[in-house]
């Protein structure tokens, strides 16, 4: 009897637990828009056991593609997830929403973070993080995962950051690869003839393509590799943390 007790006792620990973290969800998902068509928190709880689902964010899309909702509700739903979900924190989820909201890419980008692939998550994250820093520098932008049929690969690709400043145009390809990361380098040249395709496309701006990464690796073979492809194509290879990056592409717009 006593051990059955126990049990009791722990299933109970346990469910209040769960419960205690559910609550603290639903809390921490206030709306960011003062729109009565915003969602319940209640709402945004049942959207987010959707993405739980296998191919759950073609499912919500789905469902809230029907729902004929204006963008900026879309945007509040997508940022309120990513947070319940605890893919980002409510404090840099507010300066971002401020920063971003109505920018090309920021809902579509939103969208990719808060699905189930956690590879995904962080680099459409560090996307937002890096547009998110320009805003704060002086910087406007263009675009976040902006759409770009390079005439090389297969299928249309993207450009992850538009930014400009001072009537020059940056075009970011972003990479928050770990240190350890073995980076494919015939990866690494069709990212970069993809920024080259960008530049002649668009010869009539001044357009600086650059690379940039969270990390150096590890290797320093690797590195070596990576930059004498980068000075062979004129690409700017840069790493840093997203402000990091942010003040290296502001001293580049100056120089070059």
């Amino acid at each position: 009897m006593k051990i059955i007790k126990n049990i009791i006792l722990v299933v109970l620990l346990f469910n209040s637990t769960i419960y205690a973290d559910t609550i603290k969800n639903v809390i921490k998902v206030g709306k960011f828009i003062k729109s009565s068509k915003a969602f319940s928190p209640k709402e945004i709880t049942k959207f987010s056991k959707i993405l739980e689902e296998t191919k759950g964010t073609k499912k919500l899309g789905q469902i809230l593609g029907k729902m004929n909702l204006k963008n900026e509700v879309l945007e509040d739903t997508f940022m309120r997830l990513a947070i319940y979900r605890n893919k980002i924190d409510k404090i840099e989820a507010k300066e971002m929403f401020i920063n971003l909201s109505g920018s090309k890419g920021f809902k579509a980008t939103l969208k990719k973070v808060v699905g189930n692939s956690s590879q995904k998550t962080a680099g459409h994250l560090n996307e937002l993080k890096i547009a998110n820093s320009a805003t704060k520098s002086g910087f406007e932008v263009k675009g976040i995962g902006e759409v770009f049929v390079d005439g090389i690969k297969k299928s249309p690709t993207d450009i992850d950051v538009l930014l400009s400043r001072k009537g020059k145009v940056f075009a970011i390809e972003a990479k928050d690869y770990m240190a350890k990361t073995d980076i494919p380098l015939d990866k690494f040249r069709a990212d970069m003839d993809t920024l080259i395709s960008y530049v002649k496309i668009n010869s009539s701006k001044k357009v600086i393509p650059i690379f940039s990464m969270t990390n150096k690796p590890n290797s320093t073979l690797k590195l070596k590799q990576l930059e004498k492809i980068a000075e062979k194509k004129n690409v700017q290879l840069i790493f840093g943390n997203p402000q990091e990056q942010i003040n290296k592409i502001k001293l580049l717009g100056e120089i070059l």
